[in-house]
């Protein structure tokens, strides 16, 4: 029954949502060993792909990713990075929820690059997306409002968007080299934006503690979600993922004393009902494909 066969990558994203959710958590601990900005996914993502290729030195696996694939996990690569530098530049409950615009994204690219039919509950989700952020940013989207940040956070969801929904049509590959290949672009990107910072003096135990996070946290973590990425239609991944406001939004809040007023519970309610909306609105599931064994509109 399709129920089952979709279960476990629906509960594979849904936990890889919540532990999302503390990404925040390596990454302020980086720049409170001096890595500032990008430099801190830089150093995380370079010793995750260290670890990719004595991997493979090791063990040899096949590298059997479609270019549609190897397309989608550099993007998730951007946006890996573009969301660590945000959580630099801005408040983490601004970072996790302009993030969330991607289930409007992820409509948008349904709609454009599947064909996929435009209900009434796609306009409400879009508008609910947008209304949130607005929310989110205290109501100003001019001027000020706007920092370095916040525009790295948006780009991030827009990038994983378009990374999800190239990986999903890309076919079932082995995880790891799609994993792998999203680390090496998180870490050219992360480079780049660090060239325009800058440069740390870095401590004796970044290098240790980069390698302990990348093979304790980001490998794993990000193996799990670019699993359930290749089995789950975006809309539903992105709606799965939904569960990193939670995690990101309390513990920030209360670890971070951030502040977290009524505008952006409210705004947080519109995003999460922009996620929400499309998926309960589905009555006929064959309208879209919800994993990756049903034939996908080339």
């Amino acid at each position: 029954m399709p129920g089952r066969h979709i279960n476990l990558p629906v509960f594979t994203a849904a936990f890889a949502a919540v532990i999302f959710g503390l990404w925040w958590v390596p990454i302020r601990f980086m720049e409170s060993l001096g890595m500032h900005g990008a430099w801190a996914g830089l150093s995380l993502n370079a010793a995750a792909a260290v670890c990719g290729l004595v991997w493979f030195a090791i063990l040899r696996p096949p590298f059997e990713v479609s270019r549609r694939a190897l397309i989608g996990a550099m993007f998730a690569g951007v946006a890996a990075t573009l969301y660590s530098t945000a959580i630099v530049y801005t408040d983490v409950s601004r970072a996790v929820l302009l993030f969330y615009l991607l289930p409007a994204w992820s409509k948008l690219i349904e709609w454009l690059l599947w064909k996929q039919p435009w209900r009434w509950t796609s306009t409400l989700a879009i508008a609910a997306a947008l209304t949130g952020a607005y929310l989110v940013l205290g109501g100003e989207i001019v001027g000020g409002a706007l920092n370095a940040g916040d525009f790295m956070a948006i780009g991030s969801g827009l990038a994983w968007g378009i990374g999800a929904a190239m990986i999903f049509s890309g076919g079932r590959a082995p995880v790891f080299p799609v994993t792998w290949v999203m680390v090496i672009s998180a870490a050219v990107v992360a480079a780049g934006i660090a060239l325009f910072e800058p440069t740390p003096t870095i401590a004796t135990r970044v290098v240790p503690v980069s390698f302990g996070i990348a093979i304790i946290y980001i490998l794993p973590l990000l193996a799990l979600s670019l699993w359930s990425a290749q089995r789950l239609a975006p809309v539903v991944f992105s709606f799965l993922l939904t569960g990193e406001l939670l995690s990101g939004v309390i513990s920030s809040a209360i670890f971070l004393d951030e502040p977290f007023g009524w505008m952006q519970v409210a705004g947080a309610a519109l995003i999460v009902l922009a996620a929400v909306s499309e998926i309960f609105s589905r009555q006929d599931v064959g309208e879209l494909p919800l994993h990756s064994d049903q034939k996908l509109p080339e």
